[in-house]
């Protein structure tokens, strides 16, 4: 894994402006009912200049601000995904299925809820050839929300693949990144009585002029 793990509290000097705009847009469910509660539409489409501030903010923690922000000849490229993700209070048991976002380089989440006993877990297999299955059972249940101590015995046995290796709590205003290839998954969900709002960046593709490692990598090197 070339990312760092990253937890950097107050992220945003006002992020109650940026909760504000997360209730302007429309909010919808999984189209394969893959992940659960609902999400904005993509930001870059909703609110563009909000997405390039925001991730170029994200990025600058791995490289030197001034190269992240050129906007005429900038030194780091890269694509990105952003969207806000809602998951209703108590509906989905306490933790959530461990995975990963092997198509992306790494992923950045951002706690928009008062709420730190939320968060996110980092897992590692208990093989070295551990994988996630396919799971319908899963898709069922985020397709009609039935049976969830059914959900929860089938969520353990797929989550007992795995050790629990670090647990990143959900402060308010709080933002975790860590490498796509890390197994993770949600720490307590909805144990708030709001729903648990996060802001939510994929980050791929990303391409350097003048510097070959994420500054980081470089100091851990």
């Amino acid at each position: 894994m070339q990312w760092p793990t990253l937890i950097v509290d107050n992220f945003f000097t006002d992020p109650h402006v940026v909760v504000n705009l997360s209730k302007t847009l429309k909010y919808t469910k999984s189209g394969d009912n893959t992940w659960p509660g609902t999400r904005s539409p993509y930001v870059h489409q909703a609110n563009k200049d909000f997405f390039l501030w925001s991730t170029r903010k994200i990025m600058a923690l791995l490289y030197p601000m001034h190269i992240t922000t050129d906007y005429d000849e900038p030194s780091v490229t890269w694509e990105a995904a952003q969207f806000f993700q809602r998951v209703p209070y108590n509906t989905y048991g306490e933790k959530g299925w461990i995975h990963g976002d092997r198509m992306f380089e790494f992923t950045s989440i951002i706690y928009l809820t008062d709420d730190p006993e939320s968060g996110t877990c980092l897992y590692e297999g208990k093989n070295f050839n551990t994988e996630v299955e396919h799971d319908q059972e899963r898709q069922n249940f985020y397709r009609d929300l039935k049976d969830l101590e059914r959900m929860e015995k089938h969520r353990e046995k797929a989550n007992s693949k795995f050790t629990k290796k670090a647990e990143l709590f959900g402060n308010f205003n709080r933002l975790v990144l860590f490498d796509g290839h890390n197994w993770h998954g949600s720490r307590n969900v909805g144990s708030s009585k709001e729903d648990r709002l996060t802001l939510i960046t994929f980050f791929k593709d990303i391409k350097c002029k003048n510097i070959r490692y994420p500054i980081p990598s470089m100091r851990r090197i």
